[in-house]
C-alpha cells in the first residue's frame, strides 16, 4: 500500500481524495494508495480555512485517517505527501519541513500566494532534490484531453479560457481560484508568454497574454458573486475552432498524482508552474497600471528566475 500523508485538512480535496481512494477497494484505479495520516493545520485569519478545518478533520478521521500532532510525526507515517493547505501563504513554511524528508510531494493549488514564494519553493526543491509538482484538476479533465487530441496536427493560433474568479486573502488576485482557468489556458498555449494586459469591469475581468511567437491567449475571470460561473475554453486552430465546457472532477488529477508518486514524471514542468505565477503577477501589475502591458520575463527576473 502507498501511504499518503495529507498536510492541511482545510480543503474539500482531502475528503474527496480519501473517498475516491477508499472506493477503489480492488486497487485497480489507484493501485491501493490510501491517505493514512493527516495533520489538520489551518489558518486563523483565512475564513475558508478557519471555518472548515475542524469539520473536515473529523470527516477524515471517520474515513480512517490517523491525525498527527506535528508535520514531523506525519512524515514518519507516510511514503509520499500531499500539501493541501488551502492558504497558499502557508506553503513555503510547510514545504521547508516536508521537502527535507526527501519524499515525493504534490502541492495543491495555489502553489503559493505570490510569485516570490513560488520561486522560493522551486529553488528549495532543487537544492534538496525533492520531486514535486502542482496542478489544478482542470488541466487533466477528459474533455480537455479529447479536445487536444482532436486538434493534434493543427497549429494552435490562440485560446480563450474562462473560469470562476474568487480572490484569496493575501494572494495574487488570480492565484487562489483563477489559477484553474489559467491552467486550462496554459495547457493549450504552453509556455512563452511575453507580456500581459488586464482590464476589469463590473461583470468582467479580462487578461490578455501575447506569446513570443505572436499567439494570443485570453483568460476571462467570472465574478463568483455576480454571474453564472464555471470553466471552459475556445481554441483557435489553423483548420478549426473548438469549444468545450469543462467539469471540475477529481479522478483525473488523483490518477496523475498517484502515477507521479509511484515514480512517474511530473506532468507539469517547473518552467510552466513558475511562468503561470509570473503571468498572474504581471496581470496584477497591469491592472494597477490601468491595463498597460507588463512583461512576464521582468516579473520572473525580479523574483530570481
Amino acid at each position: 500500500m502507498l501511504r499518503i500523508g495529507f498536510v492541511g485538512l482545510d480543503s474539500s480535496h482531502c475528503t474527496a481524495f480519501a473517498r475516491l481512494l477508499l472506493e477503489d477497494a480492488a486497487g485497480c484505479e489507484y493501485g491501493g494508495a490510501r491517505i493514512t495520516a493527516g495533520w489538520p493545520g489551518g489558518s486563523a485569519d483565512f475564513p475558508l480555512s478557519r471555518d472548515r478545518v475542524q469539520a473536515l478533520t473529523e470527516e477524515m478521521r471517520g474515513l480512517g485517517t490517523v491525525m498527527t500532532a506535528t508535520v514531523d510525526e506525519l512524515l514518519q507515517q507516510c511514503d509520499v505527501v500531499i500539501l493541501g493547505s488551502v492558504d497558499g501563504r502557508q506553503h513555503l513554511g510547510l514545504a521547508e519541513q516536508i521537502f527535507a524528508a526527501g519524499k515525493p510531494v504534490f502541492v495543491d493549488k495555489p502553489l503559493a500566494h505570490d510569485l516570490a514564494d513560488a520561486v522560493r519553493i522551486a529553488l528549495l526543491a532543487r537544492r534538496l532534490g525533492t520531486q514535486w509538482f502542482t496542478a489544478s484538476a482542470l488541466r487533466f479533465q477528459v474533455a480537455l484531453r479529447e479536445l487536444q487530441q482532436e486538434l493534434r496536427g493543427e497549429q494552435i493560433l490562440g485560446c480563450e479560457a474562462f473560469g470562476t474568479l474568487r480572490a484569496g486573502l493575501g494572494h495574487l488576485q488570480l492565484a487562489w481560484y483563477g489559477i484553474h482557468g489559467l491552467e486550462v489556458l496554459y495547457s493549450v498555449m504552453g509556455t512563452g508568454c511575453r507580456e500581459v494586459r488586464r482590464v476589469q469591469a463590473a461583470n468582467g475581468d479580462v487578461t490578455t497574454g501575447i506569446w513570443g511567437d505572436g499567439r494570443v491567449g485570453v483568460f476571462r475571470g467570472l465574478a463568483y458573486e455576480r454571474q453564472a460561473v464555471g470553466w471552459g475554453l475556445t481554441v483557435f486552430g489553423s483548420q478549426s475552432i473548438c469549444q468545450v465546457r469543462l467539469p471540475a472532477e477529481y479522478p483525473p488529477l488523483l490518477r496523475e498524482i498517484v502515477r507521479f508518486f509511484r515514480g512517474g514524471a511530473a506532468p507539469v514542468s517547473e518552467v510552466e508552474m513558475l511562468e503561470l505565477f509570473g503571468f498572474m503577477e504581471a496581470a496584477d501589475a497591469s491592472l494597477a497600471a490601468g491595463g498597460a502591458a507588463v512583461r512576464v520575463e521582468d516579473c520572473l527576473r525580479r523574483a530570481g528566475i
